[in-house]
């Protein structure tokens, strides 16, 4: 169960869209993931179907607001924007991060044996991967100002899935080059328990700074339904950051949900004595590509959590 707000109704509100959607165990930890902090602070609304708008709990002020639904094939689909800007999920963006087959390959060898990468047995071929579409934004005000962060997730009924992430800063003055926009994509394995523990054995992530201002991605908006054959917007080719994390600890599972993950080991089957869990901390990153080994944007810093904020 996800709760978010501090009012009791705002958590029965999202605590029974959650139940509706009949999300598997994997699927909820990955929604507590990516809304974790949405409870701090804020006061939570339902706006029609699986949307709910965040308000500052003493001016009422918006805030910012979250989607959630499932689609016909399971898949849990989750879209959040945090400043003055709000959802328009009928449309969509495709951001301007391109890898090669060598980037790819190394993705496919993080995600093996994760449902974001099964194979339709009629076509021997790797499936595609999704490919990085984010919602469209509309400013609350023409003059609106201030730091606008975006997120989509999609996560698979085993919790494996693809998040993107746009933070763009705080608009720039008159005369002032707008500052670089932050892009980011992570890939996550399946989630795996052993009864005590829950954790994913790698989550993968590409991040950069590109030299983009927000209305010039929005420019180039195509519809949700089918297929995006809009011209992507250029940015700097300098390269971008490409790192990888393995044997992620999921922290604080509910003893509810560890039991639907997996049943607790039997004590023949415990653990030797000085066995240590998968460590919490995100280990050295395994693997960095140079500018040439990447896609077309430059290098920047990673985002400081999972949701990109």
């Amino acid at each position: 169960m996800v709760v978010c707000g501090p009012a009791a109704g705002a958590i029965g509100v999202v605590g029974q869209a959650v139940q509706r959607l009949h999300l598997s165990p994997q699927q909820l930890l990955s929604l507590r993931d990516v809304l974790g902090g949405v409870e701090r602070g804020v006061r939570v609304e339902a706006s029609g179907e699986g949307l709910f708008v965040l308000r500052d709990p003493v001016s009422m002020a918006y805030v910012g607001e979250f989607s959630v639904g499932v689609s016909a094939d399971g898949a849990l689909k989750i879209d959040r924007v945090s400043g003055p800007a709000t959802l328009d999920t009928s449309q969509v963006l495709v951001l301007p991060i391109r890898l090669n087959p060598k980037s790819w390959a190394q993705i496919r060898a993080a995600l093996a044996g994760s449902q974001v990468l099964e194979t339709d047995p009629a076509n021997p071929q790797p499936p595609a991967l999704p490919e990085n579409r984010i919602a469209v934004l509309k400013l609350i005000d023409s003059k609106a100002s201030g730091p606008i962060s975006q997120t989509r997730a999609i996560f698979l009924r085993d919790g494996s899935g693809v998040m993107w992430t746009i933070h763009a800063p705080q608009t720039s003055g008159a005369g002032t080059p707008p500052a670089p926009i932050r892009i980011s994509e992570r890939y996550f394995s399946a989630v795996k328990s052993d009864g005590t523990h829950a954790w994913r054995d790698n989550v993968v992530e590409i991040a950069s700074g590109a030299a983009l201002v927000l209305s010039e991605l929005e420019a180039h908006a195509c519809p949700e339904s089918g297929p995006c054959n809009t011209r992507r917007p250029a940015a700097a080719a300098d390269g971008f950051h490409f790192i990888r994390w393995q044997h992620q600890l999921i922290a604080a599972v509910p003893p509810s949900l560890l039991a639907q993950l997996a049943p607790a080991p039997a004590p023949d089957e415990a653990a030797p004595v000085g066995a240590e869990p998968p460590s919490q901390t995100p280990a050295a990153p395994t693997g960095s590509l140079p500018p040439a080994e990447g896609g077309d944007l430059p290098a920047g810093n990673p985002p400081e959590n999972a949701a990109g904020h």
